[in-house]
């Protein structure tokens, strides 16, 4: 009979290692990548949220602004990762 093997993951390692460490060339180049789109118009603000378990980049826009342009609706459909 075949034995079962269980694997157990340490959050905190496995959240420094992999939701940090590994995708912090990607959210480099995606923040880039925006900054460089944002100025299409300077009201667009983009920013690294470092203050959650995961790394975050954000835009952010007023309304308006989206509103005629879609601007940040293009930006997440040029960002390459």
């Amino acid at each position: 009979m075949t034995k079962k093997v269980k694997v157990v993951l340490n959050r905190s390692a496995f959240s420094s290692e992999v939701l940090h460490r590994v995708v912090k060339p990607v959210m480099d180049s995606v923040q880039e990548q925006m900054e460089g789109m944002a100025q299409v118009h300077p009201s667009i603000r983009v920013y690294r949220n470092e203050d959650t378990d995961r790394s975050n980049v954000v835009a952010t826009a007023p309304a308006a602004v989206e509103g005629a342009h879609g601007v940040l609706t293009q930006m997440i459909g040029k960002v390459v990762a």
